[in-house]
């Protein structure tokens, strides 16, 4: 088995902007003789690169920028730059990256200081480097690839054409679907943090569940993914979850779901279909987070939250709600003063009141 490295250096890729128009399905705005050779963001692009703007947040970098040509959403008439147009200009660049830097390949095989023992079953043109550890009774579908240190435990399933980073532990039972990637030093069926406390003592509760992640799941570095404690952990299709996350156990994740960095998910908590987490969001047990929610940044989840809902803050509350409280929030220095100038007023107006009545008195 070897590797061979992949990029725009070593493929020597030159493409001009008619074919990169055409390629995109996009349309020439501002045409170029030059050949592009690679691809770069707005600030670092070069004569020779290609780049995008598709957010007005960049606009100072796209003013500034030396890249040799540029998608665009709409013609930038006074941009000299050369332009092509497409409806989607971040979804064109991305398409591009594969042509300008090819993805490492790898030939099947597997590696002799690899282990694999003689019960697992191996299917075609699977790779596994050295140090990887495939466990009695492991499965691995067609086309995938286990890279150094990789453990599979007992009886752990693999599908078809998935990806393992080096120093990934698969704990036993584990099912991972086709097209799965996991990053390093992910752990996926570790046991969940499940203890009975008995006159100050922890007795620790075996679980003797395990995890499913269904197909295209990726899969973040350090990302921990705890066993149920009898049934299974459940990560759907299509979830996409970032580096640090823990998921606890027996654990539901609905399809096309994404979970940014250090975010928290307690154990038996279902999280419906297309949830958006951002980071640090943590979560208490046994909740419902409904399909379509939005769990913005920060945001510590103590109850159940409606479908579509958009929630933020400690405890989390209508996203709305949270900004009309932050903006009175700012507000309240100003009020302050406002109210000391009026207790001044009142003080000033009662001892005046009080003086006055003082020398009516004194009349008598």
């Amino acid at each position: 088995m070897s590797l061979k490295h992949g990029s725009s250096t070593d493929t020597n890729i030159e493409m001009d902007f008619a074919t990169l128009a055409e390629r995109l399905g996009g349309r020439v705005v501002v045409d170029s003789s030059r050949k592009l050779t690679g691809l770069a963001s707005l600030s670092e692009a070069g004569p020779n690169d290609l780049s995008f703007y598709s957010d007005i947040r960049y606009r100072a970098a796209l003013n500034t920028t030396k890249a040799g040509g540029l998608i665009t959403k709409e013609p930038i008439e006074e941009l000299a730059v050369p332009q092509i147009v497409h409806p989607d200009p971040f979804l064109a660049f991305v398409g591009l990256v594969d042509l300008f830097f090819p993805e490492d390949t790898v030939a099947p095989g597997v590696h002799p200081l690899a282990h694999v023992d003689s019960s697992a079953r191996v299917g075609s043109d699977v790779t596994i480097f050295p140090f990887a550890c495939v466990s009695e009774n492991a499965r691995i579908g067609a086309g995938s690839v286990l890279y150094q240190g990789v453990f599979l435990g007992r009886s752990a399933t693999i599908g078809e054409a998935c990806t393992l980073w080096p120093n990934v532990v698969i704990r036993e039972r584990v099912s991972l679907g086709a097209r799965v990637i996991v990053h390093p030093g992910a752990v996926i069926g570790a046991d969940g943090f499940g203890f009975a406390r008995r006159e100050a003592r922890f007795i620790k509760v075996r679980h003797v569940g395990s995890v499913t992640i269904e197909d295209d799941v990726e899969i973040g570095a350090n990302a921990t993914i705890d066993r149920g404690t009898l049934g299974d952990t459940v990560v759907g299709h299509g979830v996409k979850i970032d580096n640090l996350v823990h998921i606890a156990h027996n654990v539901q994740i609905g399809e096309g779901t994404a979970m940014a960095a250090q975010s928290g998910v307690s154990g038996s908590t279902v999280i419906g279909k297309r949830v958006l987490m951002g980071g640090q969001v943590g979560m208490v047990d046994h909740l419902k987070i409904g399909d379509d929610a939005v769990l913005t940044a920060q945001s510590g989840i103590i109850g159940n939250v409606p479908a579509s809902a958009m929630v933020s803050g400690y405890p989390a509350r209508p996203h709305t709600e949270v900004m009309r409280s932050t903006a009175e929030l700012r507000g309240l220095s100003k009020l302050r003063k406002r109210v000391r100038a009026l207790e001044e007023q009142i003080r000033a107006l009662t001892l005046e009141a009080e003086n006055k009545g003082v020398k009516n008195d004194s009349r008598r």
